[in-house]
């Protein structure tokens, strides 16, 4: 319960902030010391039961709704000197720690009572940068992955609809932070980075998630025999248009909890994502790819699925390639009555299949290939601040299996409330 309290005073002292402070987009126009926040409430109401597994046509007819405080974040920069930096990210989600009950269905027909925490306080950024030049600089700690569309862009305020898109939700972390040491820097309109980091745990691959469930947090310490590697590139040299690309690599079966059994086995992930934005004054289109491969995933899914129940791994096969893709864009109509408010009503759409490719011997269930239209507003009361109302109608496998549909509501802000 402390935890909990903890984390509603904190979420009260930024709404406090928020009362008598205007937040402000531009995050570089500081010398010292800059203290911010972001944040979201969120209601949902489906019209589907939680469990897709147990009967044929997969989720069965439901009415229920949830309502969560799925993040509230706190961030802080300061500059030692002139070109050494320290920048810090904690994270609250789902109301902070504490005890929950939360029934697991296992695409096997297992279902387990598992107790764990209710929510989490996450340290999501904990790194000290010293900067050379425009051109080369250096980065040591803990700091953000950036694979994906939504990896480098995940502030509420920088995406349409109420959550995040799930295809990359549902195939790799995110918001992915791992712990290393990375260059980075920019060249007229091409910034790049690249960076060596702890890798992912084998063992926590599944089914539903690929390799999501790989990002280490289960233990105190991570686990680095064998880092990964991540580059990224981006470029800016058309007006408002800006392309991506990541790439990530790296063995995982030497950084799970049963190296002995796994050590020798090619589990190497291969990921490699790309984007493309553009974002005028009213109008704004996003669409990306994110395609991935896994070394002897029959092996992986083999020993995971004999690991001990009280792991808290999924223990389910998983593929050897992972797929999602997907596009959206909005139009500020209020900019027809030259109004200072903004209403972007939006559309977009997601493909994505956490079984896209498996290994012969190995079945791939349909129940993970997902298509989901989605239609909304966000309707911006400050520039960082917004009102997001969306319907989501997702189809499984073209159609296959029962449709799931859900309605989402949400408040969301985001400021530099500090700045010295």
């Amino acid at each position: 319960m402390t935890g909990k309290k903890t984390s509603l005073v904190a979420i009260l002292l930024v709404y406090s902030f928020l009362a008598y402070t205007q937040p402000q987009s531009d995050t570089t126009k500081f010398t010292k010391f800059q203290l911010g926040s972001y944040g979201e409430m969120l209601y949902q109401h489906f019209n589907y039961g939680p469990d897709r597994y147990s009967q044929a046509n997969g989720s069965p007819s439901d009415n229920r709704g949830l309502i969560s405080i799925p993040r509230m974040v706190l961030a802080m920069d300061y500059w030692f000197t002139k070109d050494i930096s320290f920048s810090t990210e904690i994270e609250f989600e789902h109301g902070g720690t504490g005890n929950a009950m939360e029934l697991e269905y296992d695409e096997m027909g297992e279902y387990e009572m598992e107790t764990e925490h209710g929510g989490e306080v996450v340290l999501e950024e904990f790194k000290i940068e010293k900067r050379f030049n425009d051109a080369f600089n250096l980065r040591m700690g803990h700091f953000l992955v950036p694979v994906g569309m939504t990896n480098k862009r995940h502030i509420p305020i920088q995406y349409f609809g109420t959550v995040r898109p799930e295809g990359e939700s549902e195939l790799i972390p995110l918001t992915w932070h791992e712990t290393g040491i990375s260059i980075f820097g920019k060249w007229r309109k091409w910034n790049y980075e690249l960076q060596l980091v702890n890798g992912l745990d084998a063992n926590g691959f599944s089914s539903a998630n690929w390799i999501k469930g790989g990002h280490q947090g289960i233990f105190e310490g991570a686990k680095m025999t064998s880092p990964a590697v991540v580059a990224r590139i981006e470029n800016s040299s058309i007006n408002n248009l800006r392309l991506g690309i990541s790439a990530y690599y790296g063995n995982t079966c030497k950084n799970t909890s049963e190296p002995k059994k796994m050590g020798k086995l090619d589990g190497r992930v291969a990921i490699v994502s790309g984007e493309a934005e553009y974002a005028s004054k009213n109008f704004r289109f996003r669409s990306g790819f994110l395609y991935g491969s896994l070394g002897d995933s029959y092996k992986i899914s083999v020993i995971n699925k004999n690991l001990s129940s009280n792991s808290q791994f999924a223990r389910t096969s998983v593929a050897a390639n992972a797929l999602t893709y997907s596009a959206e864009m909005g139009f500020n109509v209020l900019s027809l009555l030259k109004a200072k408010e903004q209403l972007y009503p939006f559309a977009r759409y997601e493909y994505y299949n956490t079984m896209e490719a498996t290994e012969s011997g190995m079945l791939a269930d349909k129940r993970f290939k997902r298509e989901v239209f989605t239609f909304g507003l966000n309707y911006y009361l400050l520039p960082n601040m917004a009102i997001k109302v969306d319907y989501s109608i997702r189809n499984i496998n073209r159609g296959q299996y029962n449709q799931e549909n859900t309605l989402g509501v949400s408040l969301v802000y985001a400021g530099w409330f500090i700045k010295k």
